[in-house]
């Protein structure tokens, strides 16, 4: 899809639509908050802030560039507000766009998970070859969906579901399978039958359009099948699936074009990311070619990472426990901070909405260093004490 005129005005639902498609809301964690938490959907949008978090430094360039969206990976947003007050700090941010007329729209787990999330760019970035999700099939609440139709109308509900944002797996949409067979009815005397009479048993042509939807698009998708579907009572089945997955998954895994010695691999990951600082545990005999990869807090996955094959695993949060494990395992975990891997997927949300909607956005990435800092004796923040 090509660049949106400005003249044709930009909303905040319309930045919310260009993102779904890459980074679907509804494949979030049950747990999270995503979507467009805060502002009207309708309100126009021509400059964007794109930042980790809704932190003092991100709220003060707010006050500043007066931007009419400001698009974050953690939620602005998490548990339900019982107030929203500046001396909150649940809230504050929150209390301080809404007063400023800034939009925000959240993009955290469905960004993790995305075909080309979070891991994915990091992975990118340190120049990864081969690049594929560490756990593929995200974790999710996919359902199936199976649509009874007439054959000259299952494009029609396609259309519907795929409008409801079903029908998706990973990086393809409009994803159904399509059997024949034949639908039998006996419509009472009082039916307005699509095909057939009342009181008449009938046999029509039809067809079983199957398709995934993630449970909490279901009312949604449902809605649209029956406003689409010529039936007065369109047959339709939805049931949840085991372990059903929607595409994309969980971190992502690579190789370098050639092995090299640990401290080689972490010089470069470390010029490649700058990241705040890189923690490791484990010395690690070989020579380090494959690389597995979960930014923000993901060093429950090293097992994961081990089965995959990797030399090195780059994660975040690592925690004592975890680092013992790994000190005395053969694969060595480079921790390099939270939000110093998290930060790359800021200029993938801005190629997003740059590829969208072109020069009628004026977008700007924000990027800040790790909250935590190193403090060294005899040294100083901004350089060694005399």
């Amino acid at each position: 899809m090509g660049e949106v005129s400005p003249r044709a005005g930009i909303t905040v639902r319309d930045a919310w639509r260009a993102l779904d498609e890459h980074f679907p809301f509804a494949h979030r964690a049950d747990w999270d908050n995503v979507g467009i938490l805060l502002g009207d959907p309708d309100a126009p949008v021509r400059s964007v802030l794109v930042a980790l978090d809704a932190t003092p430094s991100v709220l003060a360039l707010c006050r500043k560039t007066r931007p009419d969206l400001l698009l974050t990976h953690h939620p602005v947003i998490h548990s339900p507000l019982k107030s929203l007050r500046p001396d909150d700090g649940s809230s504050a941010a929150a209390f301080a766009l809404a007063g400023m007329g800034t939009a925000v729209i959240s993009a955290h787990t469905n960004a993790d998970v995305a075909p080309r999330g979070v891991s994915w760019a990091v992975a990118r970035r340190i120049g990864l070859s081969g690049i594929r999700p560490l756990l593929p099939g995200e974790p999710s609440d996919a359902c199936k969906v199976a649509v009874f139709v007439p054959p000259d109308a299952a494009e029609r509900v396609l259309d519907a579901i795929d409008g409801a944002g079903g029908a998706r797996i990973g990086a393809y949409s409009r994803c159904s399978f399509r059997t024949a067979g034949t639908g039998t009815f006996l419509p009472a005397e009082d039916a307005r039958p699509y095909l057939g009479v009342p009181g008449r048993e009938e046999r029509v042509e039809e067809m079983r359009l199957e398709t995934v939807v993630a449970r909490g698009l279901m009312p949604k998708v449902l809605a649209a099948v029956r406003a689409a579907h010529p039936y007065e009572e369109p047959a339709i089945d939805a049931y949840p699936l085991a372990g059903g997955a929607l595409g994309g998954g969980v971190g992502a895994v690579g190789d370098r074009k050639a092995a090299v010695s640990l401290e080689v691999a972490l010089e470069e990951i470390y010029a490649r990311i700058r990241p705040s600082w890189i923690r490791v545990a484990g010395t690690g005999k070989r020579k380090v070619r494959r690389i597995a990869v979960v930014a923000g807090s993901g060093s429950e996955f090293a097992r994961a990472a081990s089965e995959a094959g990797a030399d090195l695993f780059v994660t975040g949060d690592m925690k004592y426990h975890q680092a013992l494990e790994a000190a005395a395992g053969d694969m060595p975990v480079a921790d390099v901070g939270h939000g110093s891997a998290e930060k790359w997927i800021l200029p993938e949300f801005r190629r997003v909405l740059a590829g969208r909607f072109g020069k009628g956005l004026a977008i700007r990435v924000f990027m800040e260093k790790e909250p935590l800092w190193m403090f060294h004796p005899g040294e100083r923040r901004g350089g060694k004490s005399d």
